[in-house]
Protein backbone atom coordinates (compact mmCIF):
# COMPACT_ATOMS: atom_id res chain seq x y z
CA UNK A 1 0.00 0.00 0.00
CA UNK A 2 2.88 2.36 0.92
CA UNK A 3 4.69 1.64 -2.37
CA UNK A 4 1.49 2.28 -4.36
CA UNK A 5 1.02 5.62 -2.62
CA UNK A 6 4.65 6.52 -3.30
CA UNK A 7 4.27 5.65 -7.00
CA UNK A 8 1.10 7.74 -7.19
CA UNK A 9 2.88 10.72 -5.60
CA UNK A 10 5.72 10.41 -8.10
CA UNK A 11 3.20 10.18 -10.95
CA UNK A 12 1.36 13.30 -9.80
CA UNK A 13 4.67 15.14 -9.38
CA UNK A 14 5.84 14.37 -12.92
CA UNK A 15 2.35 15.04 -14.32
CA UNK A 16 2.44 18.52 -12.78
CA UNK A 17 5.86 19.14 -14.32
CA UNK A 18 4.62 17.90 -17.72
CA UNK A 19 1.52 20.14 -17.61
CA UNK A 20 3.62 23.13 -16.53
CA UNK A 21 6.01 22.64 -19.45
CA UNK A 22 3.09 22.17 -21.82
CA UNK A 23 1.52 25.41 -20.60
CA UNK A 24 4.76 27.31 -21.00
CA UNK A 25 5.25 25.99 -24.54
CA UNK A 26 1.67 26.87 -25.48
CA UNK A 27 1.90 30.40 -24.15
CA UNK A 28 5.25 31.02 -25.82
CA UNK A 29 3.40 30.29 -29.04
CA UNK A 30 0.29 32.30 -28.15
CA UNK A 31 2.22 35.39 -27.09
CA UNK A 32 4.86 35.41 -29.75
CA UNK A 33 6.90 38.58 -29.49
CA UNK A 34 6.48 39.99 -32.99
CA UNK A 35 3.92 42.10 -34.82
CA UNK A 36 3.06 39.44 -37.37
CA UNK A 37 2.01 37.01 -34.63
CA UNK A 38 -0.02 39.75 -32.93
CA UNK A 39 -1.90 40.60 -36.11
CA UNK A 40 -2.44 36.90 -36.85
CA UNK A 41 -4.02 36.52 -33.39
CA UNK A 42 -6.29 39.49 -34.11
CA UNK A 43 -7.46 37.98 -37.40
CA UNK A 44 -8.07 34.60 -35.73
CA UNK A 45 -10.24 36.24 -33.07
CA UNK A 46 -12.04 38.57 -35.48
CA UNK A 47 -15.06 36.31 -36.28
CA UNK A 48 -15.78 35.98 -32.52
CA UNK A 49 -15.52 39.69 -31.63
CA UNK A 50 -19.28 40.29 -31.90
CA UNK A 51 -22.17 38.55 -30.17
CA UNK A 52 -20.17 35.42 -29.37
CA UNK A 53 -17.69 37.45 -27.35
CA UNK A 54 -20.50 39.22 -25.48
CA UNK A 55 -22.09 35.87 -24.53
CA UNK A 56 -18.98 34.00 -23.45
CA UNK A 57 -16.33 36.52 -22.39
CA UNK A 58 -16.92 36.12 -18.63
CA UNK A 59 -16.19 32.39 -18.62
CA UNK A 60 -12.76 31.24 -17.48
CA UNK A 61 -12.41 27.74 -18.92
CA UNK A 62 -8.73 27.48 -18.01
CA UNK A 63 -5.45 28.28 -19.70
CA UNK A 64 -5.85 25.57 -22.34
CA UNK A 65 -9.20 26.93 -23.56
CA UNK A 66 -9.15 30.66 -24.20
CA UNK A 67 -11.04 30.90 -27.50
CA UNK A 68 -13.80 32.96 -25.86
CA UNK A 69 -11.48 35.94 -25.24
CA UNK A 70 -9.15 37.79 -27.58
CA UNK A 71 -5.82 37.23 -25.73
CA UNK A 72 -4.56 40.43 -27.41
CA UNK A 73 -3.81 42.36 -24.22
CA UNK A 74 -0.02 41.76 -24.02
CA UNK A 75 0.37 43.33 -27.47
CA UNK A 76 -2.12 46.13 -26.76
CA UNK A 77 -0.11 46.94 -23.62
CA UNK A 78 2.84 47.83 -25.87
CA UNK A 79 0.74 49.18 -28.71
CA UNK A 80 2.35 46.61 -30.94
CA UNK A 81 -1.34 46.37 -31.74
CA UNK A 82 -2.93 49.74 -30.99
CA UNK A 83 -6.48 50.24 -29.76
CA UNK A 84 -7.41 52.14 -32.92
CA UNK A 85 -5.88 49.50 -35.19
CA UNK A 86 -7.80 46.71 -33.46
CA UNK A 87 -11.15 48.52 -33.42
CA UNK A 88 -10.78 49.66 -37.01
CA UNK A 89 -10.24 46.01 -38.01
CA UNK A 90 -13.16 44.77 -35.91
CA UNK A 91 -15.55 47.38 -37.32
CA UNK A 92 -14.80 46.21 -40.84
CA UNK A 93 -16.54 42.94 -39.91
CA UNK A 94 -18.98 43.72 -37.09
CA UNK A 95 -21.42 46.53 -36.39
CA UNK A 96 -20.82 48.77 -33.39
CA UNK A 97 -23.81 47.31 -31.59
CA UNK A 98 -22.77 43.67 -32.04
CA UNK A 99 -19.15 44.42 -31.06
CA UNK A 100 -20.06 46.84 -28.25
CA UNK A 101 -18.80 44.62 -25.42
CA UNK A 102 -15.46 44.09 -27.10
CA UNK A 103 -15.16 47.81 -27.90
CA UNK A 104 -15.81 48.60 -24.23
CA UNK A 105 -13.13 46.16 -23.07
CA UNK A 106 -10.53 47.67 -25.40
CA UNK A 107 -11.48 51.16 -24.22
CA UNK A 108 -11.19 50.27 -20.52
CA UNK A 109 -7.40 50.36 -20.92
CA UNK A 110 -7.61 53.87 -22.41
CA UNK A 111 -9.94 54.91 -19.58
CA UNK A 112 -7.57 53.71 -16.85
CA UNK A 113 -4.64 55.49 -18.49
CA UNK A 114 -6.61 58.70 -18.88
CA UNK A 115 -7.83 58.56 -15.27
CA UNK A 116 -4.27 58.24 -13.98
CA UNK A 117 -2.92 60.92 -16.34
CA UNK A 118 -5.41 63.28 -14.71
CA UNK A 119 -4.26 62.19 -11.22
CA UNK A 120 -0.56 61.23 -11.40
CA UNK A 121 -0.16 61.60 -7.63
CA UNK A 122 -2.14 58.35 -7.17
CA UNK A 123 0.83 56.41 -8.56
CA UNK A 124 3.26 58.33 -6.33
CA UNK A 125 1.10 57.69 -3.27
CA UNK A 126 0.84 54.01 -4.18
CA UNK A 127 4.64 53.63 -4.23
CA UNK A 128 4.94 55.22 -0.77
CA UNK A 129 2.23 52.96 0.63
CA UNK A 130 3.71 49.90 -1.08
CA UNK A 131 7.09 50.46 0.57
CA UNK A 132 5.44 50.59 4.00
CA UNK A 133 3.36 47.46 3.33
CA UNK A 134 6.42 45.56 2.06
CA UNK A 135 8.27 46.29 5.28
CA UNK A 136 5.25 45.41 7.40
CA UNK A 137 4.57 42.10 5.61
CA UNK A 138 8.16 41.03 4.96
CA UNK A 139 7.75 37.96 7.17
CA UNK A 140 3.98 37.52 6.83
CA UNK A 141 3.49 33.78 6.35
CA UNK A 142 0.07 34.16 4.70
CA UNK A 143 1.47 36.59 2.14
CA UNK A 144 4.42 34.31 1.30
CA UNK A 145 2.13 31.30 0.96
CA UNK A 146 -0.10 33.23 -1.42
CA UNK A 147 2.62 34.30 -3.84
CA UNK A 148 4.16 30.82 -3.81
CA UNK A 149 0.85 29.05 -4.59
CA UNK A 150 0.78 27.11 -1.33
CA UNK A 151 -2.01 28.87 0.54
CA UNK A 152 -4.15 25.73 0.59
CA UNK A 153 -7.00 27.61 -1.13
CA UNK A 154 -7.44 25.54 -4.28
CA UNK A 155 -8.66 28.25 -6.62
CA UNK A 156 -6.16 30.86 -5.44
CA UNK A 157 -3.23 28.49 -5.75
CA UNK A 158 -4.37 27.51 -9.24
CA UNK A 159 -4.58 31.17 -10.32
CA UNK A 160 -1.22 31.98 -8.72
CA UNK A 161 0.43 29.08 -10.56
CA UNK A 162 -1.17 30.08 -13.85
CA UNK A 163 -0.04 33.68 -13.44
CA UNK A 164 3.55 32.73 -12.64
CA UNK A 165 3.78 30.10 -15.38
CA UNK A 166 2.01 31.91 -18.22
CA UNK A 167 2.06 35.64 -17.44
CA UNK A 168 -1.69 35.78 -17.98
CA UNK A 169 -5.00 35.48 -16.11
CA UNK A 170 -8.55 35.81 -17.38
CA UNK A 171 -10.01 39.19 -16.39
CA UNK A 172 -12.73 37.59 -14.26
CA UNK A 173 -10.09 35.55 -12.41
CA UNK A 174 -8.13 38.74 -11.71
CA UNK A 175 -11.21 40.24 -10.05
CA UNK A 176 -11.91 37.13 -7.97
CA UNK A 177 -8.26 36.89 -6.94
CA UNK A 178 -8.01 40.53 -5.88
CA UNK A 179 -11.29 40.33 -3.95
CA UNK A 180 -10.28 37.23 -1.97
CA UNK A 181 -6.80 38.69 -1.35
CA UNK A 182 -8.18 41.98 0.00
CA UNK A 183 -11.55 41.22 1.61
CA UNK A 184 -11.24 37.59 2.75
CA UNK A 185 -7.52 37.22 3.50
CA UNK A 186 -7.13 40.90 4.44
CA UNK A 187 -3.74 41.25 2.81
CA UNK A 188 -2.59 44.72 1.67
CA UNK A 189 -3.97 45.54 -1.77
CA UNK A 190 -0.70 47.23 -2.68
CA UNK A 191 1.21 43.94 -2.43
CA UNK A 192 -1.37 42.17 -4.58
CA UNK A 193 -1.09 44.87 -7.24
CA UNK A 194 2.70 44.58 -7.14
CA UNK A 195 2.52 40.78 -7.51
CA UNK A 196 0.34 41.11 -10.60
CA UNK A 197 2.49 43.87 -12.13
CA UNK A 198 5.59 41.72 -11.76
CA UNK A 199 4.13 38.73 -13.58
CA UNK A 200 1.51 39.94 -16.07
CA UNK A 201 2.68 40.23 -19.67
CA UNK A 202 -0.06 42.83 -20.18
CA UNK A 203 0.46 44.57 -16.84
CA UNK A 204 0.62 48.35 -17.03
CA UNK A 205 0.69 50.76 -14.12
CA UNK A 206 -2.71 52.36 -14.80
CA UNK A 207 -4.85 49.30 -15.54
CA UNK A 208 -3.30 47.18 -12.83
CA UNK A 209 -3.05 49.67 -9.96
CA UNK A 210 -6.47 51.21 -10.54
CA UNK A 211 -8.20 47.82 -10.97
CA UNK A 212 -6.90 46.72 -7.58
CA UNK A 213 -8.05 50.04 -6.09
CA UNK A 214 -11.49 49.47 -7.62
CA UNK A 215 -11.82 45.99 -6.08
CA UNK A 216 -10.66 47.37 -2.73
CA UNK A 217 -13.32 50.11 -2.81
CA UNK A 218 -10.85 52.97 -3.19
CA UNK A 219 -11.61 53.94 -6.79
CA UNK A 220 -15.31 54.55 -6.26
CA UNK A 221 -15.68 55.21 -2.55
CA UNK A 222 -18.15 52.88 -0.91
CA UNK A 223 -18.20 50.52 -3.87
CA UNK A 224 -16.00 47.43 -3.73
CA UNK A 225 -16.08 44.04 -5.43
CA UNK A 226 -16.89 40.91 -3.43
CA UNK A 227 -16.23 37.53 -5.03
CA UNK A 228 -18.90 34.86 -4.53
CA UNK A 229 -18.49 31.10 -4.63
CA UNK A 230 -21.54 30.66 -6.85
CA UNK A 231 -20.17 33.16 -9.36
CA UNK A 232 -16.75 31.47 -9.43
CA UNK A 233 -18.36 28.05 -9.82
CA UNK A 234 -20.61 29.22 -12.65
CA UNK A 235 -18.00 31.08 -14.66
CA UNK A 236 -15.30 28.43 -14.28
CA UNK A 237 -17.86 25.73 -15.23
CA UNK A 238 -17.23 24.08 -11.85
CA UNK A 239 -13.53 23.75 -12.64
CA UNK A 240 -12.21 25.51 -9.51
CA UNK A 241 -13.10 25.18 -5.86
CA UNK A 242 -12.92 27.87 -3.21
CA UNK A 243 -12.59 25.79 -0.06
CA UNK A 244 -12.91 28.62 2.48
CA UNK A 245 -15.77 30.97 3.39
CA UNK A 246 -15.58 34.21 1.41
CA UNK A 247 -16.07 37.67 2.84
CA UNK A 248 -19.59 39.02 2.59
CA UNK A 249 -18.55 42.53 3.63
CA UNK A 250 -15.77 44.75 2.38
CA UNK A 251 -12.61 44.83 4.43
CA UNK A 252 -11.78 48.14 5.99
CA UNK A 253 -8.95 49.07 3.65
CA UNK A 254 -6.48 51.42 5.28
CA UNK A 255 -4.75 53.72 2.86
CA UNK A 256 -2.59 56.79 2.97
CA UNK A 257 -3.60 57.77 -0.54
CA UNK A 258 -5.29 61.08 -1.11
CA UNK A 259 -8.64 61.40 -2.83
CA UNK A 260 -7.67 63.59 -5.73
CA UNK A 261 -9.71 65.57 -8.17
CA UNK A 262 -8.78 65.38 -11.85
CA UNK A 263 -6.16 67.87 -12.93
CA UNK A 264 -5.33 69.15 -16.41
CA UNK A 265 -3.51 67.29 -19.13
CA UNK A 266 -0.34 68.86 -20.53
CA UNK A 267 -1.04 70.07 -24.05
CA UNK A 268 2.17 68.84 -25.73
CA UNK A 269 1.72 71.47 -28.40
CA UNK A 270 5.23 72.87 -28.14
CA UNK A 271 6.76 73.72 -31.49
CA UNK A 272 9.42 71.53 -33.03
CA UNK A 273 12.74 73.40 -32.95
CA UNK A 274 14.70 74.05 -36.11
CA UNK A 275 17.69 71.87 -36.78
CA UNK A 276 18.24 68.14 -36.63
CA UNK A 277 15.41 66.11 -35.03
CA UNK A 278 15.59 62.49 -33.93
CA UNK A 279 12.79 60.04 -33.10
CA UNK A 280 12.89 58.07 -29.85
CA UNK A 281 10.62 55.02 -29.54
CA UNK A 282 9.88 53.53 -26.12
CA UNK A 283 8.01 50.37 -25.20
CA UNK A 284 4.90 52.19 -23.98
CA UNK A 285 3.98 52.92 -27.61
CA UNK A 286 5.58 50.79 -30.31
CA UNK A 287 3.17 52.30 -32.87
CA UNK A 288 4.81 55.74 -32.50
CA UNK A 289 6.90 55.52 -35.66
CA UNK A 290 3.70 55.09 -37.71
CA UNK A 291 1.99 58.24 -36.48
CA UNK A 292 4.97 60.49 -35.67
CA UNK A 293 7.05 60.00 -38.81
CA UNK A 294 5.19 62.73 -40.73
CA UNK A 295 5.61 65.35 -37.99
CA UNK A 296 8.90 66.59 -39.41
CA UNK A 297 12.02 65.43 -41.20
CA UNK A 298 13.70 62.88 -38.93
CA UNK A 299 17.47 62.54 -39.06
CA UNK A 300 17.93 59.58 -36.69
CA UNK A 301 15.92 56.96 -34.81
CA UNK A 302 16.65 55.11 -31.56
CA UNK A 303 14.80 53.06 -28.98
CA UNK A 304 14.61 53.21 -25.19
CA UNK A 305 13.89 50.08 -23.17
CA UNK A 306 14.72 50.74 -19.49
CA UNK A 307 15.36 47.14 -18.42
CA UNK A 308 17.26 48.16 -15.27
CA UNK A 309 14.28 50.22 -14.08
CA UNK A 310 11.94 47.26 -14.61
CA UNK A 311 14.27 44.96 -12.68
CA UNK A 312 14.37 47.52 -9.88
CA UNK A 313 10.58 47.18 -9.63
CA UNK A 314 10.88 43.38 -9.59
CA UNK A 315 9.36 42.77 -13.02
CA UNK A 316 9.93 39.13 -13.97
CA UNK A 317 12.66 38.35 -16.50
CA UNK A 318 10.16 36.52 -18.74
CA UNK A 319 8.04 39.70 -18.90
CA UNK A 320 11.08 41.89 -19.60
CA UNK A 321 12.23 39.53 -22.37
CA UNK A 322 8.80 39.41 -24.00
CA UNK A 323 8.55 43.21 -24.11
CA UNK A 324 12.14 43.66 -25.21
CA UNK A 325 11.67 41.13 -28.02
CA UNK A 326 8.44 42.85 -29.09
CA UNK A 327 10.27 46.15 -29.26
CA UNK A 328 13.10 44.63 -31.26
CA UNK A 329 10.60 43.18 -33.74
CA UNK A 330 8.88 46.55 -34.19
CA UNK A 331 12.05 48.52 -34.92
CA UNK A 332 14.43 48.04 -37.87
CA UNK A 333 17.49 45.95 -37.02
CA UNK A 334 19.88 48.82 -37.69
CA UNK A 335 18.19 51.00 -35.05
CA UNK A 336 19.91 50.86 -31.68
CA UNK A 337 17.88 50.30 -28.51
CA UNK A 338 19.33 51.84 -25.34
CA UNK A 339 18.64 50.69 -21.80
CA UNK A 340 19.28 53.91 -19.88
CA UNK A 341 18.76 57.69 -20.28
CA UNK A 342 22.51 58.41 -20.29
CA UNK A 343 23.05 56.35 -23.43
CA UNK A 344 20.13 58.06 -25.17
CA UNK A 345 21.56 61.48 -24.28
CA UNK A 346 24.94 60.41 -25.71
CA UNK A 347 23.24 59.22 -28.92
CA UNK A 348 21.39 62.52 -29.31
CA UNK A 349 24.59 64.49 -28.70
CA UNK A 350 26.65 62.44 -31.19
CA UNK A 351 23.89 62.85 -33.80
CA UNK A 352 24.06 66.61 -33.17
CA UNK A 353 20.30 66.73 -32.54
CA UNK A 354 18.48 69.87 -31.54
CA UNK A 355 15.40 67.94 -30.44
CA UNK A 356 14.15 64.43 -29.70
CA UNK A 357 10.56 63.64 -30.75
CA UNK A 358 8.66 60.92 -28.91
CA UNK A 359 5.21 59.67 -27.98
CA UNK A 360 4.02 60.74 -24.55
CA UNK A 361 4.65 57.97 -22.02
CA UNK A 362 1.78 57.35 -19.59
CA UNK A 363 2.28 57.63 -15.84
CA UNK A 364 4.49 54.82 -14.65
CA UNK A 365 7.96 53.32 -14.66
CA UNK A 366 8.95 54.34 -18.20
CA UNK A 367 7.73 57.91 -17.71
CA UNK A 368 9.86 58.23 -14.57
CA UNK A 369 12.90 57.18 -16.63
CA UNK A 370 12.01 59.71 -19.34
CA UNK A 371 11.97 62.50 -16.73
CA UNK A 372 15.61 61.62 -16.01
CA UNK A 373 16.29 61.62 -19.75
CA UNK A 374 14.74 65.05 -20.09
CA UNK A 375 17.21 66.43 -17.55
CA UNK A 376 20.17 64.74 -19.28
CA UNK A 377 19.16 66.15 -22.65
CA UNK A 378 18.49 69.63 -21.30
CA UNK A 379 22.00 69.69 -19.87
CA UNK A 380 23.26 69.22 -23.43
CA UNK A 381 20.92 71.83 -24.87
CA UNK A 382 18.65 69.24 -26.50
CA UNK A 383 14.87 69.53 -26.23
CA UNK A 384 12.35 66.69 -25.83
CA UNK A 385 9.21 67.14 -27.91
CA UNK A 386 6.32 64.96 -26.70
CA UNK A 387 3.20 64.18 -28.67
CA UNK A 388 -0.05 62.48 -27.71
CA UNK A 389 -1.93 60.37 -30.27
CA UNK A 390 -5.31 61.80 -31.25
CA UNK A 391 -7.02 58.72 -29.73
CA UNK A 392 -5.68 59.61 -26.28
CA UNK A 393 -6.18 63.34 -26.82
CA UNK A 394 -9.85 62.68 -27.59
CA UNK A 395 -10.55 60.23 -24.76
CA UNK A 396 -8.29 61.10 -21.81
CA UNK A 397 -10.25 64.26 -20.84
CA UNK A 398 -13.41 62.13 -20.54
CA UNK A 399 -11.76 59.94 -17.87
CA UNK A 400 -12.32 62.48 -15.11
CA UNK A 401 -15.01 60.37 -13.41
CA UNK A 402 -16.38 56.85 -13.90
CA UNK A 403 -16.25 54.60 -16.95
CA UNK A 404 -19.92 55.04 -17.83
CA UNK A 405 -19.45 58.76 -18.22
CA UNK A 406 -16.25 58.09 -20.20
CA UNK A 407 -18.18 55.69 -22.43
CA UNK A 408 -20.21 58.57 -23.85
CA UNK A 409 -17.09 59.78 -25.68
CA UNK A 410 -16.36 56.45 -27.39
CA UNK A 411 -18.81 56.86 -30.34
CA UNK A 412 -17.22 60.15 -31.43
CA UNK A 413 -13.77 58.56 -31.20
CA UNK A 414 -14.98 55.71 -33.41
CA UNK A 415 -16.46 58.21 -35.88
CA UNK A 416 -13.10 59.91 -36.17
CA UNK A 417 -11.37 56.54 -36.45
CA UNK A 418 -13.50 55.47 -39.40
CA UNK A 419 -12.75 58.76 -41.17
CA UNK A 420 -8.96 58.48 -40.86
Amino acid sequence: MGRTKLRNNYFRHFLRIFIRKLLQCRFIGVFNSNQRAAYKALLAFLPRAGGEYARTRNYDYGSMQRENVSMLSPWIRLRLLSEWQILNTVLQVHSRSSASKFIDEVCWRTYWKGWLELRPSVWEDYLVELAKDRERCEKNIGYMQMIEARSGIAAMDAWTSELIETGYLHNHARMWYASIWIHTLKLPWTLGAEFFLRHLLDGDVASNTLSWRWVAGLHTLGKSYLAQKSNICKFTAGRLEVNIPLATESALVETGQRITKPGKLPSHEESIPSGRIGLLIHEEDLSAADWLSDSCELIAVAGLFPSAAYRKYGIEESVIKFRSDCMRSAIPENVEIFSCPTKVAEWAYLENLGGVLMAEAPVGICKDVILDLESSLAARGIKIIKRRHWWDTHLYPAAGAGFFNFKKSIPSALEKLMQT
